[in-house]
């Protein structure tokens, strides 16, 4: 009798560790969704900063294509303008000398 008593006591005992240990496990679950809670906002502030920079390296690409082409028409301006330099030079050297 006093063994089965024992045995009683020890399923006793087996069983309130595994409660124990189930709601622990159901707490560390409940931290678990507050803290994927909490980071729902910080996810999308990342997202919406993720778009916006794409939006600015668009705008970028678009200001630097426009700045190549102002300085590939200006080095263009600035090799017309020293070709009629050099021929106002060569007519003042042709008819001065």
């Amino acid at each position: 009798m006093e063994e089965q008593d024992t045995y009683l006591q020890s399923r006793a005992d087996t069983m309130r560790t595994i409660e124990s240990t189930i709601v622990e496990l159901g707490q560390m679950f409940t931290q678990l969704a507050t803290m994927v809670k909490e980071q729902e906002e910080l996810v999308h502030r990342i997202d919406a900063n993720v778009d916006e920079a794409e939006m600015n390296v668009e705008a970028a690409h678009h200001e630097i294509l426009k700045y190549f082409k102002a300085i590939s028409s200006n080095r263009m301006l600035m090799i017309k303008v020293f070709g009629i330099m050099i021929v106002f030079f060569v007519i003042f050297v042709v008819f001065m000398a």
